[in-house]
């Protein structure tokens, strides 16, 4: 029985020893984000950064994910913002952006002023997060990063998380409109022309079922993808910690497709995976090709019947 109990220990022993050292492999691992190679690398904040600044009043940590899933546990000090919430309900298509006093007025809601730094973050290696630093970012606030690694490398360091919601008091946001830049969004005419450019690029970067038309999505009215199109997965830009690939690595990943392009085009359902590569290859790569975030993406142009697609089942 004492033999028994003492190799129940030495197991548990091992087991916690390897977990440790696993842990402890993953901080090594870990390449600091000046250290990639990035064209921009003040667009994202590390886990350690972003807990040294936290506390400023002109610091507002947004938790991008629904409130259910906000309130197992956040960034202490984090508000939350869900996708409705930048959307616009009067639009024709869903998940359409917000328009400028839209988003003026969630701002001012959530307590966020003009001169803050907004800190972004989500739990699936900022999917959603650089959907808003894409609204945020045209409409002039450039005072914006995202999370490396979202909320899982802020838990990956053992950092305090709240189960308590935050709120701020409301400001009074308003957006400068000379400061606007639509440079980064494709309407539908946009993604039409592109079609018969040589030197454009449409990039898929749905899942490869959808792509291939395996799988409709709800909200779509057809399978397929738009003609013409390279798939190239949201998902190809990050590790498995889901903090970004170095410059170098992103460049194994889109540099074939990319290559002679004055123009890309991504979109997916509806343009929040096509913010994230929009994010990575201007902020990160930063390609010289003008890119070009299709907002109605694949929900606005299935729905248009007299548009062709691929792939279509």
């Amino acid at each position: 029985m004492l033999k028994s109990k003492r190799d129940n220990l030495l197991i548990l022993s091992l087991v916690v020893v390897m977990l440790l050292s696993f842990s402890l492999m993953a901080a090594a691992e870990y390449v600091p984000i000046e250290d990639r190679g990035y064209a921009n690398p003040d667009v994202l904040i590390s886990a350690a950064e972003l807990s040294e600044i936290m506390d400023r009043d002109d610091v507002k940590i947004v938790d991008f994910r629904n409130m259910a899933m906000y309130l197992t546990g956040h960034i202490p000090g984090a508000i939350n913002v869900w996708r409705s919430d930048q959307e616009n309900p009067d639009a024709e298509f869903g998940g359409m952006r917000a328009t400028p006093e839209q988003m003026a007025a969630m701002l001012s809601e959530k307590g966020i002023a003009e001169d803050d730094l907004i800190v972004i973050y989500d739990a699936k290696g900022d999917y959603d997060a650089s959907r808003m630093w894409w609204i945020l970012t045209m409409y002039g606030h450039d005072k914006v990063k995202l999370l490396d690694g979202g909320l899982e490398r802020w838990k990956a360091l053992d950092k305090k998380t709240s189960v308590f919601p935050s709120s701020y008091d409301e400001t009074n946001y308003s957006f400068n409109e000379s400061e606007f830049d639509f440079s980064m969004l494709a309407t539908i005419e946009d993604v039409q022309s592109a079609i018969d450019n040589d030197k454009a690029l449409i990039l898929d970067t749905r899942s490869e079922e959808e792509h291939t038309g395996e799988q409709l999505k709800s909200g779509a009215e057809r399978k397929g993808c738009i003609p013409g199109s390279v798939w190239i997965e949201w998902t190809e830009a990050l590790n498995d910690d889901l903090t970004f690939k170095s410059a170098e690595e992103l460049r194994e990943v889109y540099g074939e497709a990319i290559e002679g392009k004055e123009i890309i085009v991504p979109y997916c359902q509806s343009a929040v995976r096509s913010s994230h590569t929009t994010f990575v290859l201007t902020q990160l790569l930063g390609v010289d090709a003008k890119v070009q975030n299709y907002d109605g993406s694949w929900i606005e142009w299935s729905a248009a019947e007299e548009l062709p697609i691929e792939n279509a089942q």
